[in-house]
Formats: structure tokens, sequence, C-alpha cells
């Protein structure tokens, strides 16, 4: 079975590579909108999801993992930024994807920046990205979503700060996010707390620790029984600022962090530097793979791997996805390789993930995580008490 997925996979890659220069002619935005109406058409009835699956989905029981309570069929999930309005979750399942992260969503409507928003660089196999959170608020997309049964998708909710002014008011941004996690209490399996957005007019003011620490108690104060809750870290920053953002997740009891967001080019070298179209904005796929991979191994080991880990950036092949999980990520996002490989490359990637976790010798995901990155032991310390010596662990 798996040998005739790999073939039709290998096929459909093939169909790809072919329309893509055609594809790649049109504007990146209005592809993006353009193939979201194919989407919202195939999952719009019984028949065109089962013809999609046929083509594109794959299972396998080693895949199935829980984390956090919650169960999924597989760890390969679509990255926030996709589906920013919630419109796409009946056609996710067909396509292979075990869990789709939903958003960035906003307490107030938001339309983004103006111009110009998303560019391609193939070179790289990036996409430099300037949308600034546009979505239709909170409101209007969980009144819609409220009463939808997403089956076997595990869907995440990602909560960001409206991007409506470059003045930074600390309580206006807590309530601009417990309002979307109140507008989405009875709707999907867990939560992101976005607080890594690049492209917004007042940067990333969580950075810093005092206000951090009250949007996390805020956040706490609205939490959902059942419901993990994710912060999601960005990928440019110094790793005394991760520490401190990942000691404050263990300290609020968040479950666990997303890494990373996008990479902004002038904090990176990892992509072709005369292929950069726009001073602003920053890029997804290729150029964050090394980057995140790095973080998740360490974050991994400070925490001992008491947080949950969602690997996001660069995974294009099921290697990839693998090098993120046994580095210390249970779960996976990802877009980029939908663009520049082709939609049958979620399959592809989760039959290589099964290939990949017997040739370890492993009967599951859950196995796997952390596996080549092994945690440290703590080291024996003397103490001289009343002249005995104690070994202390």
């Amino acid at each position: 079975m798996s040998y005739i997925v790999g073939l039709r996979n290998f096929l459909l890659k093939v169909v790809y590579r072919i329309s893509r220069p055609v594809i790649f002619l049109m504007d990146p935005e209005a592809a993006h909108y353009r193939f979201k109406r194919v989407g919202v058409l195939l999952g719009s009835n019984a028949l065109t999801k089962a013809l999609t699956s046929f083509f594109f989905d794959y299972n396998h029981k080693s895949l199935n993992i829980t984390v956090d309570g919650v169960k999924y069929r597989n760890p390969v999930g679509l990255s926030a930024g996709f589906d920013k309005d919630g419109e796409l979750t009946s056609i996710y399942p067909s396509i292979g994807f075990g869990l789709a992260e939903l958003g960035s969503f906003t307490g107030e409507v938001c339309p983004g920046n103006p111009g110009k928003r998303l560019f391609r660089m193939p070179k790289s196999k990036s996409i430099l990205v300037w949308y600034g959170l546009n979505n239709q608020g909170a409101e209007k997309i969980s009144a819609r979503l409220k009463d939808v049964d997403f089956g076997r998708l595990r869907v995440g909710i990602n909560a960001a700060k409206s991007n409506l002014t470059p003045e930074f008011d600390l309580q206006e941004s807590i309530e601009d996010y417990t309002k979307t996690m109140d507008c989405f209490k009875d709707i999907g399996d867990y939560y992101t707390i976005n607080i890594s957005c690049p492209n917004t007019q007042d940067g990333e003011p969580f950075v810093n620790p005092e206000y951090l620490n009250a949007l996390l108690t805020a956040v706490n104060e609205h939490r959902v029984e059942g419901r993990p809750i994710y912060v999601k870290l960005a990928a440019d920053m110094e790793l005394d600022e991760v520490n401190a953002i990942v000691d404050a997740c263990v300290e609020h009891g968040m479950d666990g962090v997303v890494l990373t967001n996008l990479a902004k080019p002038k904090y990176n070298e990892e992509y072709v530097k005369e292929e950069l179209p726009f001073h602003k904005g920053a890029m997804s796929g290729l150029p964050l793979n090394r980057i995140s991979t790095s973080l998740v191994r360490h974050v991994y080991r400070r925490t001992g791997g008491k947080l949950t880990i969602i690997g996001v950036g660069g995974i294009f092949t099921a290697r990839d996805a693998y090098e993120k999980i046994t580095s210390g990520a249970s779960l996976l996002h990802m877009i980029s390789t939908l663009i520049f490989d082709g939609p049958q490359s979620i399959s592809e990637i989760n039959r290589g993930l099964v290939q990949l976790l017997k040739e370890d010798g492993f009967n599951s995901i859950e196995e796997a995580v952390g596996s080549r990155n092994p945690l440290p032991k703590l080291k024996a310390v003397q103490t001289v008490d009343d002249d005995k010596v104690k070994d202390i662990a």
C-alpha cells in the first residue's frame, strides 16, 4: 500500500512541477485567494472530499499521537497565516493534515498592511510575508465556525493582538487577546498565543518580561478546561530572550510553545540575498529550517521535555519533519511546502515518517519525540550537614 501511495504522490508531484511555472505567473496573493476558493469548493460536499482524499490522503496508526490530552491522527499540521479567516477546515483532512492552526485572529477586524503583501523567493524556497494580521475579527469568524463539525481534524485557534495602531497599550492589548479566547471558548482544540508577529506596527512588545507576565496571567484567567495553551515565539531573538519567555511559560503553567514564527531577513543568512524582493516583511520556508530546529533542541533540553513543542519552519520532506520530532517537537506546522512542492507533499511527509519510525525501531511518533536529543542529567552535588556527606541528584 505504501508503494502505491508513493507512486501516486510522485505522479502528482510531476504534475505540480509542470503546473507551477504557470501558477507562479500569478500574483502571489491573488493565487492564494484563487486556490482558497478551490479548497472551499472541494470541501463543500462529500463527493469532492472523498475524491480529494483518494488523491491526497494517507493514514497509518503509527502516526497517531496524543498531546496534552488531545488525540491527533498524525502530527503534520497547517501553520497559522494560511487560513486567516478559518474557511478551509472541511478540506484539510482530505489532503492529509492531522491538525490546522487557524488565524491569526484578532479581537478587532484587522485590514492588515497596505499594498503588495506577499512575495515568492523560489531560489530560497521561501515566501516573504507582509500581511500584518489581516482577518475578519474574532466575533465574525467565531460566529461562522461555532456549529462546524471539524471531524477528524484537530483545530488550533491562533490569537494575536490587533494591528491597528503603532501605539502600544498594555491593558488594551491583553483584552484583545482574551476577547479572541472568549469568542472561541467553544471552538477548536487548543489556543496559541501569538506574541511574535513580525509585521505589526508596534513590534513585539511582549518580549518585555513585565508585559509577558501580565499577558500570561490574564490568559490563565480565561482558560477553558481541556484546552491546551501554547505561546508562539519569534525566530530572531537572542537566546537570553528565548530563555526568559520559555521560563515564564513554565512559571505560568502554559502547556507548550510554537517554534517559530517567520524570520526577518536582516537577522537571517539562510536565503539568496539578491532574491529579496521587498525591504519589509519576514520569511517562511527553508530559511527557517536550521534556526527553528536549533530552538526546538534548546527548549526541549532547557525544560526537560516538560513543555510541548510544536515545530515550525522549513519542513519540506519527511526527514525535515523527523529531525524536528527527534529533536523534541511533538507536533509540526507547515505552509511553504504546499506552495513550492504541491499538496501531495503532506501525505508524502506522513508516509516517509512511517518509514523513518520503522528504521529506528519505533512503533509510534510519541516514542520518537526527543529521541536524538537526550535530556541532560542532573549532576550529583555534595553538601556537608552535621559531618555527613549527602549526594543530591
